[in-house]
């Protein structure tokens, strides 16, 4: 009874709510009180239904959902105005109050969901000097990185000629080196509790999904597989932080992000507490892992969709590259593999639509009124596979290379619209060592292997569009044969 007059004052708060906002000055879709748009969309896919709505209302709309108002940026353009340019860039960088965010990270005590002010500021500081050391300065790693590429090459010569899902050797190979980054050795066990933890969060931290749990926090007690959800992550991240400690203390590590945030008092000038320790590794371990997993497993399914281009990339590769273990200093002479990388990061666009912004106050977006408390969201999806590309699902490397073959310069505006990483005060403080690690990746694979489809059979084609759900996409499960390559050596 209790909680049936709870649903009903909280559906009372928001028709209220919502009928006393004042109009929105921007073009969208319309829809009921309360619930807005809710019934018009599917969830776990978001973006597409925003990306049709971009070609009806352009760059910028306004919608509502549960009594909350949305406005959807849908150009490089507009994103790049709006958080990049003061004081915009200011007032829409915080972050929505999240049922993901208070319930799952210890009411905002990490980097990624927490809103914008000194503690944020303090925590994504100290983020992003860690990430630095071993992204700009991933050498301090490359040895690591590159032992764990040896897993990789056993696992393809054990598995040659045969019929495999590739997601069992992509995923130990993130594994490990996650858990060497954070905390400075790999354990089978941390590796279970990453993955499950990550999959999980994916499910439930989708912007309106979020706003379901957020607006009826009550469901998170019912004895249903996806109410149930809120609850395994927090153990799961509990379990995980657990895991970090007892293997770190007991073998007196002293490196990893782990460590560093241990003593980043004395290192940074600013004390963690254990909570926020706990959410910091979290955000480093969602944005280490999904994220990735879905770049190389992607990468590899192209690659067999796209035989040419993977022959391409072996030839560089060779000439560049040779027999020797591949560095990051290589990167600058292979364009046409970063194109690769860069295409492959377009076409998939593997986190759609980011995390919300959020505005602290009034403020007037592409000339129009937008009130404090409105989501903004970096319509990442569309500005990716709009018309300005040319053929959009089509993967095409070339679209980052000049005419000679070198890599577009980063100020060339096929570049500026490439906004995978996000943009402003906001974006993701790992872009680089994501990329580097990548790239080593991949450089090893193609001196390995040939990446073929299965016998007797294709390859299931990558159409971004039908990608697994989530705030991070997935590709599809797929086979493939790793056919094994002789190269000469590099001259």
């Amino acid at each position: 009874m209790l909680e049936v007059i709870t649903v009903f004052l909280i559906l009372i708060l928001c028709i209220y709510r919502y009928r006393n906002g004042l109009k929105s000055n921007f073009p969208g879709p319309t829809g009921i009180p309360f619930f807005g748009v809710a019934f018009q969309v599917d969830f776990n896919r978001l973006h597409l239904k925003l990306s049709e709505w971009a070609s009806i209302y352009g760059e910028a709309f306004q919608f509502s959902a549960f009594g909350k108002s949305y406005i959807s940026l849908n150009t490089a353009d507009a994103i790049r105005d709006v958080l990049g340019c003061e004081p915009n860039a200011s007032i829409v960088a915080s972050r929505e109050p999240s049922f993901f965010g208070e319930y799952c990270l210890e009411d905002y005590s990490d980097i990624v969901f927490s809103p914008y002010n000194r503690e944020w500021s303090s925590r994504r500081k100290i983020g992003h000097q860690l990430l630095h050391t071993y992204g700009a300065g991933i050498r301090l790693l490359e040895a690591e990185i590159l032992q764990k590429l040896k897993d990789v090459k056993q696992y393809i010569k054990d598995n040659e000629g045969k019929d495999i899902d590739p997601h069992d050797m992509v995923e130990d190979f993130l594994c490990k080196n996650l858990a060497s980054l954070i905390a400075g050795t790999t354990d089978r066990k941390l590796h279970g509790l990453m993955k499950d933890m990550d999959d999980i969060s994916n499910d439930i931290a989708i912007p309106l999904v979020d706003n379901i749990f957020k607006t009826f926090p009550f469901l998170r007690f019912l004895p249903f597989s996806m109410t149930k959800k809120p609850f395994l992550v927090k153990s799961m991240i509990e379990d995980m932080t657990k895991r970090i400690k007892q293997i770190t203390e007991k073998q007196n590590i002293e490196k990893g992000i782990y460590y560093e945030l241990k003593n980043a008092a004395e290192t940074h000038g600013h004390h963690l507490t254990d909570k926020e320790i706990k959410c910091i590794i979290t955000n480093f371990v969602g944005a280490g892992f999904l994220t990735t997993r879905g770049t190389l497993m992607s990468l590899i399914n192209l690659l067999v969709d796209y035989p040419e281009i993977q022959n391409k990339v072996q030839n560089e590769i060779n000439d560049v590259i040779g027999k020797r273990d591949a560095h990051i200093d290589d990167r600058p002479s292979c364009p046409f593999t970063e194109a690769v990388i860069l295409e492959t990061l377009r076409y998939i666009s593997h986190a759609p639509l980011a995390i919300p912004h959020y505005t602290l106050e009034d403020c007037t977006i592409r000339g129009r009124l937008v009130k404090k408390g409105t989501r903004i969201l970096t319509n990442l999806w569309t500005v990716h596979h709009s018309d300005e590309w040319d053929d959009p699902f089509v993967f095409r490397p070339e679209r980052f290379l000049d005419d000679s073959g070198l890599l577009l310069p980063a100020t060339h505006p096929s570049r500026k619209r490439l906004l995978v990483f996000g943009f402003g005060k906001r974006s993701c403080v790992g872009e680089v060592f994501a990329k580097n690690r990548t790239f080593l990746f991949l450089a090893t694979l193609m001196q390995t292997c040939s990446v073929i489809k299965p016998s007797g059979q294709s390859t299931t084609h990558l159409d971004p569009r039908t990608m697994m759900p989530g705030i991070v996409l997935q590709p599809q499960s797929y086979q493939v044969q790793f056919k094994a390559r002789e190269i000469s050596s590099n001259q």
